[in-house]
């Protein structure tokens, strides 16, 4: 595996869960109490998987760092892609959590 296709497969993973969560979303009704729990849960999942996930990158990079210490694995390249997944996983998780927090401070500052 290159650092390409693991970038690439780690970008559509967590692009493909924020859209069909927004997509989810954006089609659920929101005129009763029960349809707005439903998009909370849909979007709560949604971030809970994308945290779960990126902590999954992160041990498996943490684990691949442990084999090359201790001589089980001696491609560096391989370590690398670990921790360059980790890396983008981390990023895009903190971007998400910027980009929901300057949401809901809008929301936040409109006058109704």
């Amino acid at each position: 595996m290159d650092v390409t296709s693991a970038i690439n497969s780690l970008g559509n993973d967590y692009v493909a869960k924020v859209t069909d969560a927004m997509k989810q979303s954006a089609s659920v009704n929101n005129t009763n109490g029960s349809a707005a729990n439903q998009t909370f849960d849909s979007i709560f999942n949604a971030v809970s998987g994308l945290v779960n996930s990126t902590n999954d990158y992160v041990q498996q990079a943490q684990q691949a760092e442990i084999d090359f210490a201790l001589g089980k694995m001696t491609n560096t390249h391989e370590l690398g892609v670990y921790q360059q997944q980790a890396n983008i996983a981390l990023q895009f998780t903190v971007a998400v959590r910027d980009k929901a927090l300057e949401a809901y401070k809008e929301i936040m500052n409109m006058q109704i």
